[in-house]
């Protein structure tokens, strides 16, 4: 049996996790804010900034799904700042790769999430997002009790296409 772990990404995953992003951005460009073209000139050491060096004393980390040693899905979390708003965390940029999803490694990853939010303090709703036509992210995180609460039509605009998202929420109390 291979093994499956999930954990939170460092700087030491940073060249990992940058092949993984550049592969999702490429591979699936309507689910992403952000594009190839953009985070390919990005070297190693920007991905690196952008992963905590104590990930667990922080209210913003990466999660990585890791199948046999190799990081093959990521999750993105944050906290909001500011008194009237740090009661939200946002999840962001959830990916598994293609060939190893439908194993459970997305649930995995959202499941590794909400444990770790449900652990900081005075957080008591999680957003995210997710476009319209994605039935399966849409599936699985309702399947953790997340609501769309809304859509943003034109959220992005992707090769000439207007592509729309969901705004989904989780009350944590």
């Amino acid at each position: 049996m291979i093994a499956v772990q999930t954990r939170e990404l460092t700087k030491s995953d940073a060249a990992e996790y940058r092949a993984l992003r550049l592969r999702a951005l490429k591979e699936y460009p309507t689910i992403f804010s952000s594009s190839f073209e953009v985070e390919r000139e990005w070297s190693v050491e920007r991905f690196a900034d952008r992963l905590p060096e104590k990930p667990e004393s922080s209210d913003a980390f990466m999660l990585g799904c890791f199948v046999g040693g190799d990081l093959v899905g990521s999750l993105g979390f944050f906290r909001f700042e500011g008194p009237k708003i740090q009661h939200i965390g946002r999840i962001v940029a959830v990916h598994v790769a293609a060939e190893h999803q439908g194993n459970g490694y997305g649930r995995a990853i959202v499941e590794g999430a909400l444990k770790r939010a449900r652990g900081i303090s005075g957080l008591s709703t999680i957003q995210l997002t997710a476009t319209t036509t994605n039935g399966n992210a849409i599936s699985l995180y309702e399947s953790f009790g997340f609501e769309i609460c809304g859509v943003t039509p034109r959220a992005m605009l992707v090769e000439g296409e207007y592509v729309d998202e969901h705004l989904m929420v989780l009350k944590l109390d």
